[in-house]
């Protein structure tokens, strides 16, 4: 499942599949967790024309660094500790909300930083665009279990 710019999908629809009955639940909720959500200054970048280096494509108000003057592996390699980089690689310690005790988190990385931080004026505020309920987010239940493992 390819979630560009709503994490929340992913969750959304593993629970689909479990309500469903799904066989292949089990192997989609692995996948997920493979993927670890949104990838926003872990696995994904943007380097402008300018040479300007950003966590993602929308994030253009956070200038990592620049390629022109030092190498993308100095820049994005080994971020310095309380860095917004090293923050983006440690999600789930700093969202806020109801992000922060949801089981799907490292589903969906908090969903997308970029959005959640444009309603509420903060980084780790909640993303608005998370539909999921309270009742689907909250630890898992004999209605909403989680899958086998394999």
């Amino acid at each position: 499942m390819l979630t560009v710019d709503n994490h929340a999908d992913a969750p959304y629809l593993w629970l689909r599949m479990v309500r469903e009955g799904s066989p292949r639940a089990a192997d989609v909720w692995q996948l997920l967790q493979m993927n670890g959500g949104n990838s926003s200054g872990n696995g994904l970048s943007c380097v402008s024309w300018d040479g300007t280096v950003y966590p993602d494509q929308f994030w253009r108000d956070k200038p990592l660094g620049n390629v022109r003057e030092q190498p993308f592996g100095e820049i994005w390699g080994a971020p310095a500790p309380g860095s917004l980089l090293a923050q983006l690689r440690e999600k789930p310690r700093y969202v806020t909300g109801r992000c922060r005790a949801c089981r799907f988190l490292n589903i969906c990385g908090g969903n997308f930083r970029a959005r959640g931080e444009a309603a509420t004026g903060e980084v780790w505020g909640v993303d608005p665009a998370c539909y999921l309920t309270d009742e689907e987010i909250a630890p898992a239940t004999e209605a909403a279990p989680e899958p086998r493992r394999m």
